[in-house]
This record gives C-alpha cells, structure tokens and sequence, in this order.
C-alpha cells in the first residue's frame, strides 16, 4: 500500500468550487437581506452552479475510473450495511465513494438543479417560492448528511478524505490507481467557469435584477427590481 491518484484534477476542482459556491449561496440566502446587492450574488451564485452540474454529469460518463457513475452505482442495502458498519466501528473501506456518499452525491445533483431552477421560477410564483424552499432545506440537509459522513470516515478508517481530495491520493496499490490527473480538462474547465461567472455578474442589472444569459441571449427576471421592492415595503406598511 502506497499514496496512490485516485481523484483527477476536474473532479477535485469541481468538488470545491461546488462547495464554495453552495456554501456562499447559503450563508447569503440566511444572512442578507432579501433586497441587497448581497442577496443578488445569492441568486448569481446559483447560476454559476449549473455549468458545474453539467461538467460533473458528463465527467460522470466519460471521466476515470472513481468519478464514473458506474464506481458507484449500489443498491440501498449497501448503504445501510456501510452505515451499520460505521456505527459499530466494522465498516469496509472503499477507495473511491463509499455507498452513503453516493446516495448524497447523487441527491446533491438532482437537488442542486432544483433550487437553482425553482429560484428561477420563483418571482411572482408562491407555488415555485415554496418549492424553493423544500428544495433548498432539503439540500441542506443532504450537505449537512454529508459533511457527517466524512467526519465518520476520518474517525472510523483514520483517512483524511478532505485531504486526499486536494492532493487526490489515497493510500492503494498500483493497480487501484489512475493513470492520469487530466489537466488538461481542469484547466478548460477553470477557463470555462471563470469566463461564465464572469459573464454573468457583468451581464446582471443591480437595479432591474435583470439578466441578459451568456451566449443565448435570453433576458430573465431573477428578482423584484428596487422599485417594485420599493413598492412592496410601502404596501406593507
């Protein structure tokens, strides 16, 4: 057994621009105010997520060995006897995703896009605000599920996950290793995820909370624009 690369570098960057910018969603979406420039950056941060999901659902097909879906396809019961395991300090360890962490990873990707599209939706709709709201407490709870489950794994197999997922080695043989980091595909993904996030907050209007989309165009209406908040507050008081 040596330190062996098991994660490539996409995946790597995906995972904490993934977190960062779900962490900084979430911290906005509590914290500021529904009508600052704050919560805006909640909403563009929401944007910014979808081409991060699109890159992980492709990287999920044609990617290395452990970030295939295929890696980690498993059935319920896997999950619960992992789960099992971790209670009684008996669990089996797994060099790339362990059954729980699948199911979370698997959620994450259908209710990441969920949020951001029903967020999308949500202006002038109390139908798609509440949904936004399951969705995003539902995230939350998923995000949180998880962050316990690597605490569990670094108590039970005494494995810094969080660390083999900036250096992407874990202790392996050769055999079990991947045969390249991929780059290449990280950095055209840094260029593409920068050059959208970039897009669009310089395509967004603070005072409309209008947003012309990159590449397509479209305008679309993320939120009340400050007359209408304006308006709003005077109708309530």
């Amino acid at each position: 057994m040596k330190p062996v690369l098991v994660w490539d570098l996409p995946i790597r960057i995906f995972h904490w621009l993934l977190s960062l910018c779900c962490l900084a969603a979430i911290a906005l979406a509590l914290g500021a105010p529904e009508h600052s420039r704050a919560f805006d950056f909640h909403m563009l941060l929401g944007l910014m997520l979808l081409p991060l999901i699109i890159f992980r659902l492709l990287w999920g097909l044609i990617g290395t060995r452990y970030s295939r879906f295929q890696s980690f396809l498993y059935r319920p019961r896997a999950a619960v006897d992992y789960l099992i395991g971790v209670m009684t300090n008996n669990s089996k360890r797994y060099l790339g995703h362990n059954p729980a962490a699948s199911f979370a990873i698997f959620a994450m990707l259908v209710l990441i896009p969920g949020s951001v599209i029903s967020g999308l939706l949500m202006p002038g709709s109390e139908i798609f605000e509440e949904l936004h709201e399951m969705v995003s407490f539902g995230l939350l709870a998923v995000i949180g599920a998880h962050l316990l489950g690597v605490l569990s794994h670094i108590v039970v197999h005494k494995e810094n996950v969080v660390l083999s997922m900036l250096t992407g080695r874990k202790m392996g043989l050769d055999s079990e290793s991947i045969p390249s980091a991929h780059s290449l595909v990280a950095l055209v993904l840094l260029v593409l995820m920068g050059g959208w996030s970039t897009a669009i907050v310089k395509n967004y209007d603070f005072s409309t909370k209008k947003l012309e989309v990159p590449v397509s165009g479209t305008l679309i209406q993320l939120g009340k624009s400050e007359k209408q908040g304006d308006q709003q507050e005077h109708d309530d008081d």
